[in-house]
């Protein structure tokens, strides 16, 4: 099969519904018909390179962020960090919260976590704070967690966000400085 035989009749597809749209002689197709035929026709990668990225064109009567839901991240990141009990989880929290570093940080309890500390094999109780933020904070986010943090090396780890729902990406970006 070529490449030809593929693309054409697609061409042809969507041109013919591009004509049906202009001219409005023939009977208007209905917004599931459309849909799905555009679906099973174009190719969603075509789209990827938006803003807003989703796997369908956009839609005749909704925005492109009312249409998807999906959005590839860009400086959005997740930051791990490890604590030995809720009072210093709770205070590294609050701090990069005030501080406008971050836009929230769960905190995960009751993990146990084994490492190599000082040539053997640790093992303890920790909690994780999980930290949505972006990446230009992370340098900051690393000083605080050093200075504000009892162990002697404490964990840091950033993680970028590839994707996820587009208000949510949004409301990070709002709420941090």
């Amino acid at each position: 099969m070529s490449i030809l035989s593929i693309i054409l009749p697609r061409r042809k597809v969507f041109h013919n519904l591009h004509y049906r749209f202009l001219t409005l002689k023939p009977k208007p197709l209905s917004f599931i018909t459309l849909t799905l035929l555009l679906a099973s026709q174009i190719n969603p990668r075509l789209f990827s390179s938006s803003a807003f990225a989703c796997t369908a064109p956009s839609s005749i009567l909704m925005s492109q962020h009312e249409q998807c839901s999906f959005v590839r991240g860009t400086t959005e990141r997740i930051v791990y960090v490890t604590c030995p009990n809720d009072k210093v989880a709770g205070n590294l929290a609050r701090g990069l919260l005030k501080e406008k570093l971050v836009a929230c940080v769960n905190i995960i309890p009751k993990i146990s976590s084994l490492y190599w500390w000082e040539g053997k094999i640790e093992e303890s109780s920790e909690l994780l704070l999980m930290i949505k933020t972006l990446d230009k904070h992370l340098d900051e986010i690393t000083d605080y967690v050093n200075k504000h943090h009892s162990y002697d090396v404490p964990e840091v780890l950033s993680v970028k966000v590839d994707g996820g729902n587009g208000p949510y990406l949004k409301w990070i970006n709002d709420s941090v400085k």
